[in-house]
Parts: structure tokens; sequence; C-alpha cells
């Protein structure tokens, strides 16, 4: 199996499929209304160890001189980044901040993030492939 194959197929599914659980986890502990959820917070570190995998596997993909989409274009390379890497931390930066403070229960915070990160991973993915 190819790097290429690893970084799009087998862990950026796994990526994808994971802030979706977490989302899904999250609003179903706020609404039962849920304290102590250590293996929740476990999956959420999960995925953002996977975000930071996919980073490295990307980034070894780059200086091997592969880049996302077929016709791999400047535009292409700077959407899948953005997309797959830099508004998920920047979700994930702020998602932490938010539910530290205490104002919201982090378990709503997190749904949103999870939703948040399954959508910019998707579409990070959808560019990779080439899928406009």
């Amino acid at each position: 199996m190819s790097l290429t194959s690893v970084h799009g197929y087998v862990v950026g599914v796994v990526l994808i499929g994971t802030w979706a659980t977490i989302c899904g986890w999250s609003l179903a502990l706020r609404f039962t209304r849920y304290e102590h959820t250590p293996t929740f917070w476990r999956v959420v570190s999960f995925g953002q160890i996977l975000l930071a995998l996919q980073l490295l596997i990307g980034l070894m993909l780059l200086v091997l001189g592969k880049s996302p989409g077929p016709e791999g274009g400047g535009a292409t390379l700077a959407f899948h980044l953005a997309y797959g890497v830099i508004f998920p931390l920047l979700t994930l930066i702020v998602g932490h901040r938010v539910a530290r403070e205490g104002r919201y229960n982090p378990h709503a915070v997190f749904a949103v993030v999870g939703l948040v990160c399954f959508g910019l991973t998707a579409r990070a993915f959808m560019v990779g492939v080439g899928g406009a």
C-alpha cells in the first residue's frame, strides 16, 4: 500500500469518521447530561493525534514531490492544507479554550467542534482526491 493511499483512504477516512463520531457522541452526552466521560475525551485525543499524523504523512508526501488532486496546482494544495490542517487546528484551539472557560457545556462545544472538523476534513478529502 502506498503512502498516498494511507494518507487519503486509510487515515483520511478514519479521521473523517472520528470527527463524525465525536459530534454525535458529544450531542448524546450533552442531552443525557453525563459528567464523567473519560472515554469520550480519549476519542477526542485520538482525533487530534490522527490529525497530526495526517499532517506528518502529508508533509512527507510533499517532500516526495506529490501534491493533492489530479492536476496538483497551487490552489488545490492551498485549499487542501486549509481544509485539512489549518482550519481544523484553529477550530480545536478555539473549542478547547471555550470548553475550559466553563460558560458552555464542554460536550455541547465539542459537538460543534466535531461537526466543523468533520466538514472540513471531508472537504479536504474531496479536494485531495480531485472532487472539486
